[in-house]
């Protein structure tokens, strides 16, 4: 009996000491350390990009016709309009600056080519005849200011100069005879509106904006017609809506941070 006892008690610390040996041979795993989260988007930066869309609204074209006291006629002024509407297409070229740290400012310029017009035909016995002007090129230079309603969504208002080139012509024609006349001027205005920006990553964002631009009023005709002096302007406004794309220089160095 006492035998079987000490074979038993040696059994169980040969166990025991395997297990323990077979413990102290495991090593532990090393502890957890999650991976930092990327960096924030920022909005700071310089970015460039190109943009189209579709704009219009009036041509103006206030005049005035002098008196003729012969005939007992008076000046005469008035107003004619007409509708316009085409499209455009440009770049532009731009800086945020993002503080607050929801807030981004900014400022942005951009050119575009442009086929907007506006053109009426009037026909009478044997008379007919022509007018009408269209909008070739503008471009604004804007501040911008706005809100990131998430942190790669962006809402802003925008607003400073603007400036383009319209060229208006008339032409008639009666009894065999025919009159033309063309002329082209830059002119110089405002624009206001705003949009909404959205980053699709580090680099590249795309946006639709909506501007309104009063390009204000130059000189079309003047002068005398038998004595009887005569003035003839155009007033430029156009409504615009537009989609860009713009890509943040040294953007593609960034963390994502698009959550």
């Amino acid at each position: 009996m006492k035998r079987i006892l000490y074979l038993l008690a040696i059994s169980v610390a040969i166990a025991v000491g395997s297990c323990t040996a077979y413990a102290a041979d495991m090593s532990m795993p090393p502890p957890y350390n999650p991976p930092p989260p990327p960096p924030a988007y920022s909005w700071t930066g310089f970015y460039i990009g190109g943009n189209g869309g579709f704009g219009g609204d009036q041509f103006q074209y206030p005049f005035t016709v002098g008196a003729i006291p012969a005939l007992g006629f008076g000046a005469t002024t008035g107003t004619s309009a007409l509708n316009s509407s085409g499209f455009f297409g440009g770049a532009q070229i731009g800086y945020n600056w993002q503080f607050a740290p929801a807030w981004v400012a900014g400022v942005e310029a951009d050119f575009d080519g442009a086929d907007i017009e506006g053109k009426a035909t009037t026909t009478a016995n044997t008379f007919s005849g022509t007018v009408g002007s269209t909008l070739d090129w503008f471009g604004t230079v804007r501040a911008r200011f706005g809100y990131l309603v998430t942190p790669t969504a962006l809402l802003y208002a925008t607003g400073g100069w603007a400036y383009g080139h319209t060229t208006s012509s008339a032409n008639a024609a009666a009894l065999g005879l025919s009159a033309l006349a063309s002329t082209g001027d830059t002119q110089n205005g405002w624009t206001a509106g705003g949009g909404i920006e959205y980053a699709f990553n580090p680099w590249l964002s795309m946006k639709t904006e909506y501007l309104y631009l009063d390009l204000g009023t130059n000189t079309v005709a003047s002068g005398a017609l038998a004595a009887i002096p005569f003035s003839l302007n155009e007033k430029t406004t156009v409504h615009t809506v537009k989609v860009g794309l713009n890509l943040k220089l040294g953007g593609w160095d960034s963390g994502w941070g698009l959550r």
